[in-house]
């Protein structure tokens, strides 16, 4: 007669009380009765609290905290990951066909597994792009040549990538699935019938402590390996990633890597220690390992768990912070570090300009706070060739602005950001911009307005098209409303970030 349950008694079971294991299932047990009525508990706050999560995250999918999480494969990885952990709450309230576990864990996990792991490369390769923007605009090749030997420019293999990111995350995901769907039909067909049927109803626990249906499983063996593989992997490149929050993308992704490792190899000792018929098994059955392979269903609620785990990080974790920031926001309405003139105090002042960019490479939005930068760069060239126009005027010969070297004051601006006043100058934004700073309208334009530029920022197609059209003859106000538009993109996006991490600070600088 086999012991009560306990995961610390680790002494060794002889041959009666193993065949007793064996044969004791869960369903169809008498006993077992308040580990039944927890299960039914579960899957009903389970259904209601993340069916109201996924609601709630599509219904708030143009907030900018959901986008910057990615709202598509979010969306889609949450809606697949909630089927998958549903059906995995049937085996402990029902008898189920073998076939559905099968199916079940060799395409619905692997599909789980599959968005989550492009989520985290999207992480990765986000993080890495936006720090590539900001080494692409501030070391840039030469804009007029001039004595000396120019700056190369940075190679661009992270921008072409980014155009085609979201290609290459369906390939990844849907290929490896298709592949383990056939693949799993195709073992399905060459199996006994009676073996394991969509027809036939069992206790998933006697099915799992016998390894029914082995062969079928072989994918998920196989995916398993892959994904362990992979975690690895992931957590290495994830920690050198920053984030802005410390519960943040950063930390789903790189929490998420290590459970999906922890549960891979929790299940491997178990299926060798408490399961027949697998690939090595132990004569020596412990208690402790049954035991646990009975608590956990045969391994299989290690990856509910992480399952659930992944749909609280990735869909109601979004939410938690969505609604913080909208009471921080309500917080801040009454003063006047809330207001938009403000932030326009913050972007004159470049120690808090350089926090912003930090925040923004974090926030996968790096090209705005360059916008703006290399926007205040270009009003200083107008105001660099109005106050050296001014001189040469003086001097009775225009023709002497041909001589300042501005590619060398652009250079300098570009490489340290600074304001400074402009005294006695007025801007009118209809003036046609100067023959001689054209080139550097031009590489604005190339830059952050051109949809293939390396940090192109997001416009209202209406603006977007209005400078496409006028950049031929650009008058010196060309990219004004497209500043006014980034400027709001900033103010609702990061700068809420910035005043909670820094209130203090932005206090004494600026009050």
């Amino acid at each position: 007669m086999l012991e009560k349950r306990t995961i610390f008694n680790t002494t060794v079971v002889n041959d009666a009380e193993f065949e007793e294991y064996k044969n004791r299932g869960f369903i169809t047990e008498k006993g077992f009765v308040f580990e039944k009525l927890l299960f039914k508990v579960l899957f009903v706050i389970f259904i209601v609290f993340f069916g109201v999560s996924l609601f709630l995250f599509f219904k708030l999918r143009k907030s900018y905290i959901i986008r910057q999480r990615g709202f598509t494969l979010s969306f889609i990885g949450g809606i697949v990951t909630f089927i998958n952990v549903f059906i995995s709450f049937l085996p402990q309230l029902m008898k189920v066909p073998c076939a559905l576990s099968a199916y079940s864990a060799n395409f619905l996990n692997v599909l789980v597994n599959l968005i989550f792991f492009c989520r985290s490369l999207r992480v990765i390769l986000f993080y890495r792009y936006n720090i590539f923007k900001v080494t692409s605009v501030k070391k840039r090749r030469v804009v007029i040549g001039r004595k000396g030997k120019a700056i190369k420019e940075p190679n661009n293999y992270l921008a072409k990538i980014s155009k085609k990111i979201y290609h290459i995350i369906a390939a990844v995901i849907i290929i490896p699935a298709c592949i383990s769907l056939i693949a799993t039909i195709i073992l399905h067909i060459t199996m006994k019938t009676d073996s394991c049927s969509f027809t036939q109803f069992d206790d998933a626990m006697l099915d799992l402590k016998r390894n029914k249906g082995r062969r079928l499983f072989f994918i998920v063996q196989v995916s398993g390996g892959i994904y362990m593989l992979l975690s690895f992997i992931m957590t290495i490149l994830l920690s050198f990633v920053k984030d802005t929050n410390v519960f943040g993308v950063k930390f789903e992704c790189l929490s998420t890597c290590i459970l999906i490792l922890l549960s891979n190899i929790i299940n491997i000792i178990l299926q060798v220690n408490a399961s027949i018929d697998y690939d090595v098994n132990t004569n020596n059955h412990r208690r402790m390992y049954l035991d646990l392979f009975e608590i956990t269903k045969g391994g299989k609620m290690l990856f509910s768990i992480v399952s659930i785990y992944m749909l609280f990080t990735s869909i109601t974790l979004p939410l938690i912070h969505y609604y913080k920031a909208k009471r921080n926001a309500k917080r801040y309405a009454s003063e006047d570090l809330n207001t938009k003139s403000f932030f326009n105090k913050v972007l004159n002042n470049p120690s808090l300009v350089n926090e912003l960019r930090n925040i923004a490479i974090k926030e996968f939005s790096a090209e705005n706070v360059l916008f703006w930068e290399n926007y205040q760069v270009l009003q200083k060239m107008n105001y660099r060739y109005y106050v050296e126009y001014k001189k040469a005027e003086e001097m009775g010969d225009p023709r002497l602005i041909d001589q300042y070297d501005f590619e060398g004051y652009y250079q300098e601006q570009i490489q340290s950001y600074t304001t400074s006043a402009m005294d006695n100058y007025s801007y009118d934004q209809n003036v046609a911009v100067p023959e001689t700073l054209l080139p550097y309208y031009n590489r604005f334009y190339k830059t952050f307005i051109d949809e293939n530029g390396n940090a192109s920022v997001n416009l209202s197609e209406l603006t977007y098209k209005q400078i496409q059209s006028e950049i031929s003859l650009p008058t010196v106000g060309i990219f004004d409303v497209a500043k006014d538009e980034v400027v709001d993109l900033m103010y609702n996006s990061i700068y809420p970030i910035l005043l909670s991490k820094n209130e203090k600070y932005i206090k004494k600088t600026l009050c």
